[in-house]
């Protein structure tokens, strides 16, 4: 028993040396964007370093992490950075949150106000659904959480049509008789396609029967411009893990 015990405090300590809380990794990217962002890139895509987006730094000990960005990486391009314990555990911090599922992280936000927007003015809900509550023909986000980390969640609300998912391109489709069908383009080839309305409907389409065929360029989602806001939608889609870490949707 006793045994036991000093492993789980050995393992809570191993996971204390990088903390997640909103205000270390806030505090990490500040001082990333000013040290690493030049090699690394802005949001850890790489450019002159490698990316960190691979999940390879996800899957680094704590230990290691924390040993390289303080040491560097002999061999490499990768310099040593002479900062204090703390800083270096807020860039760890950072580095972990771009590729660690947003139900894994301490969001800033109020996740209450975030759901009044989804559900409410925000009319989220009227393209989206949540564990069965909500409308078409946007992707369903009650696992979102563990499907996404933070930075994708954020980039999605403030730029929704900077990655467009498969399957929900915006397209309006008039057909012989005058009759136009707006949604989203689920499959199509030379031969027909099939859109998901509003009403959640699936049409299948003829191609020979398309008069004229109007793909979007721009996503269906408008962008949430007020900060706040968009900070309390994030901390409420944060929570939103049907089958992830929480075991249900919050």
């Amino acid at each position: 028993m006793r045994l036991l015990l000093m492993l789980a405090c050995a393992l809570h300590a191993q996971r204390e040396l990088i903390p997640r809380d909103a205000a270390s990794v806030d505090a990490g990217k500040q001082i990333y964007m000013g040290s690493c962002s030049g090699c690394h890139g802005a949001t850890g895509e790489g450019s002159q370093g490698p990316s960190l987006l691979s999940g390879r730094a996800s899957r680094l000990p704590d230990r290691t992490l924390l040993g390289s960005i303080k040491n560097g990486l002999p061999g490499t391009s990768m310099p040593d950075f002479p900062m204090g314990d703390t800083k270096v555990a807020q860039v760890a911090a950072y580095v972990r949150s771009l590729t660690s599922p947003a139900i894994a992280t301490t969001v800033a936000g109020d996740d209450m106000k975030g759901r009044e927007l989804f559900f409410g003015a925000g009319r989220c809900s009227s393209c989206h659904m949540i564990m069965g509550k909500g409308g078409h023909p946007g992707p369903d986000l009650s696992n979102i959480a563990a499907d996404r980390t933070v930075p994708q969640l954020r980039e999605s609300i403030a730029k929704p049509s900077a990655r467009i998912t498969d399957g929900f391109r915006g397209v309006s489709v008039t057909l012989a008789g005058g009759k136009t069908v707006h949604g989203v383009a689920k499959n199509h080839n030379n031969y027909s396609l099939q859109v998901l309305d509003h009403e959640g409907k699936l049409h299948l389409i003829n191609r020979a029967q398309v008069v004229n065929l109007e793909w979007k360029e721009q996503s269906l989602m408008p962008a949430i411009g007020n900060a706040a806001d968009a900070q309390n939608l994030i901390a409420f889609l944060a929570r939103q893990a049907a089958r992830g870490k929480l075991g249900g949707a919050q």
